[in-house]
């Protein structure tokens, strides 16, 4: 306290030291978040161990020193220093050195090998060092100068890492060697007898009812009984071809909402929408100002980046909306649909298919038909060729084939579909146009919805490696990666 008050003094010289001045006292210690303390070095007091730089140990002795890392690239750390402006250059310049001529690494070398003699002189009885040899870790080549031994013709002894005492690691050598069948019969027993004890103490995986791979299945019931309607959607038909295990982990907890870019892709849309229907400029700075008052993008120089990425692609959509008003004309935005296909046929499965989604945009050509838009948000727009079998814009055509938007007086001849890529980088619409479906792909896609509710019923799910696995958000739980294996297996 008292060491408290006289900082405050030395501070605040002219401070009261009436009453305002002890309530201003107070305020300043209530106000600390880091307690103050003393700058100058206190001795130890009792056993204690000393932690220091090499140059803090520098004429200071001890009956033990540990001077652990030693490795190669950390030291000798070779790397080259020098000041901004390059002042080492112009001193050797004054010298009358030639720096062409001399090493600028030997000077570095020679002063690591100097900081390691330092620290290790600083023993008076015992000195340890130690490093780590592995794959991508070496010893320093100071340990044999230290030794006075040749490491081309001497092997220096690796020592192996024992287990650290601490109830994590014990509880793993006890399960390996309760495991391990090639072990002794008594040392088997004698680690089970440990292992529990400590399930008996209430240790974390001492219990083999909480190893992977011992417990039964939580259930095998499927997702869908039978008889059930299946209710697919377009994403779900898209999802489920490319990796059925990815839908269901996705669509069932494995996905965050709340990322980023499904808050800007929200987000995105409900501005195109209200720019569709002529709201201004001014009107979509201050819905956009609003919105991302909401939005935590991190970084204040990330979040300023993606609030502008975001006004850009609204324009690039009010470009591509002036553009294409001579060749469709607008019928609806956000439109939900909900058709029931029939049964396919001969198929011995006749569960009914509930086809239900919301496109963005519905369309009208010249010819009367309908076309969908689909307004995407990724980075990387599609190829012409794989638009054209896009599974979701054809199985938007495919509700359309199927009356979906007859409420609109629309033909049940789709017109085709496409998709309007807002995030390109050339600051321009990415049109991606799918070609009408006629009678036979209208047939090939129908079959292709019912397999995929076949597929979305369970309870296996197959995992299928695909282009889009390493953006897989789901990949930490999928047998096909490593990571996953450790779960699944």
């Amino acid at each position: 306290m008292f060491d408290a008050a006289a900082r405050y003094a030395d501070r605040l010289p002219g401070a009261d030291g009436g009453p305002a001045g002890l309530l201003g006292f107070c305020d300043y210690l209530a106000e600390q978040q880091i307690p103050g303390d003393s700058l100058a070095a206190r001795s130890p007091q009792g056993e204690s161990v000393t932690v220091a730089t090499v140059h803090a140990a520098a004429g200071r002795e001890w009956s033990l020193v540990a001077v652990p890392g030693v490795q190669e690239g950390s030291w000798p750390d070779l790397r080259l220093r020098g000041s901004l402006l390059g002042v080492e250059h112009l001193v050797d310049i004054t010298a009358g050195v030639e720096s062409a001529t001399v090493s600028r690494t030997a000077p570095l070398l020679a002063e690591e090998r100097r900081l390691l003699l330092e620290a290790a002189s600083r023993a008076r009885y015992r000195l340890l060092v130690s490093a780590v040899r592995g794959e991508d870790e070496q010893p320093s080549r100071f340990l044999d100068e230290l030794e006075g031994t040749d490491a081309s013709t001497h092997e220096r002894p690796v020592q192996p890492r024992e287990r650290g005492l601490i109830l994590p690691e014990l509880v793993a050598e006890l399960r390996r060697v309760c495991c391990d069948p090639t072990e002794d019969s008594v040392r088997r027993g004698s680690a089970a007898a440990g292992l529990a004890q400590l399930a008996d103490a209430g240790v974390p995986g001492a219990h083999p009812d909480v190893w992977y791979g011992l417990g039964p299945l939580s259930t095998d019931v499927p997702l869908r009984m039978p008889g059930e309607p299946a209710r697919v959607s377009p994403s779900l038909v898209e999802l489920v071809s490319s990796c059925p295990l990815r839908w269901l982990l996705t669509r069932h907890g494995g996905e965050d909402v709340r990322a980023l870019p499904a808050v800007t892709g929200s987000l995105v849309h409900r501005l195109v929408q209200a720019a569709a229907a002529g709201a201004s400029d001014q009107q979509l700075e201050i819905a956009l100002g609003q919105a991302w008052a909401s939005v935590d993008a991190g970084a204040p120089w990330y979040s300023r980046a993606e609030q502008q990425r975001v006004r850009q692609m609204v324009a690039i959509f009010r470009d591509w909306w002036k553009a294409s008003r001579g060749d469709l004309t607008e019928i609806g935005c956000e439109q939900a649909f909900e058709v029931q296909l029939p049964p396919a046929p001969g198929a011995a499965d006749d569960t009914a298919v509930l086809l239900h989604g919301r496109v963005d945009r519905l369309e009208r050509d010249r010819h009367g038909r309908p076309v969908i838009v689909d307004v995407k948000t990724s980075k990387v727009p599609v190829s012409k060729e794989a638009a054209q079998d896009h599974p979701q814009l054809a199985v938007y055509q495919l509700a359309a084939a199927c009356g979906a938007f007859a409420e609109h007086d629309l033909p049940t001849e789709p017109g085709g579909a496409c998709i309007v890529a807002v995030s390109a980088r050339n600051a321009a619409s990415v049109q991606r146009d799918q070609r009408p479906l006629d009678p036979a792909a209208v047939a090939r896609w129908f079959d292709v919805v019912h397999e995929a509710a076949r597929r979305t019923a369970g309870p296996e799910f197959v995992a299928v490696d695909n282009g889009d696995c390493a953006r897989c958000p789901s990949k930490i739980a999928c047998p096909l990666h490593d990571s996953g294996r450790q779960v699944t297996q």
